[in-house]
């Protein structure tokens, strides 16, 4: 019989890693387009965006799919981590925006 919760908790970290690899992918064309290094274009706050939350979604995924409670608490602390960091992000940007 499939576990669905657990085939959904592994659907989350794995949505995360697809989300980081692509955003690597493009900032990769987009520097090589640019002729610029990939760590400048990685620098754009948009990338950083994309990054941020995919670090939030393998985190929580990993967090949730953990099998010990110190795994599980470590994994969503650092999801924690990472979601604060990306509104902290998010929220910078959007008041550079409305200036």
């Amino acid at each position: 019989m499939i576990d669905w919760p657990q085939v959904l908790a592994n659907a989350v970290w794995i949505s995360g890693a697809a989300l980081a690899l692509a955003t690597f992918s493009y900032a990769s064309w987009l520097a090589s387009l640019r002729n610029e290094r990939l760590r400048d274009t990685l620098g754009q706050v948009t990338l950083q965006l994309l990054l941020r939350g995919a670090a939030v979604l393998v985190c929580l995924g990993l967090g949730l799919t953990a099998n010990s409670l110190l795994e599980t608490i470590l994994w969503l602390a650092l999801a924690g981590l990472s979601a604060a960091a990306f509104i902290s992000l998010w929220c910078t940007q959007r008041s550079k925006r409305t200036l």
